[in-house]
């Protein structure tokens, strides 16, 4: 099953509105209609917030959805960048920093 009847299901066996659903997560109740019609699809933090609140895995809550389980891949492997990853992205800012950091010292010298 989908995420967004995964998610509609069960919010309605608890009895709540998507406001309901959406004031516990503190998201708008757009955005809970988004994630239930599959327009848009919960960040991982909200993921886990709705399944603690309904007492679920995350297995169980996204099982089905290979678009959001590839989605999540893709971030995940995005915000896990090593020291490395990013020195190799920036190092050119080195330079300039070294180059302000020797005119501080002049400047505090003189």
């Amino acid at each position: 099953m989908e995420l967004q009847a995964q998610l509609k299901r069960i919010r309605q066996q608890k009895g709540w509105s998507q406001g309901d659903l959406a004031e516990i997560l503190h998201v708008s109740r757009q955005a809970v209609s988004k994630w239930e019609v599959g327009t848009s699809y919960p960040d991982i933090e909200k993921l886990i917030e709705i399944s603690d609140l309904f007492n679920i895995s995350l297995d169980e809550l996204i099982r089905g959805d290979e678009k959001l389980q590839k989605k999540i891949v893709i971030n995940n492997s995005i915000q896990h960048r090593t020291f490395w990853d990013i020195f190799n992205s920036y190092w050119w800012l080195i330079f300039p920093a070294f180059g302000m950091l020797i005119a501080v010292i002049n400047a505090i010298k003189n």
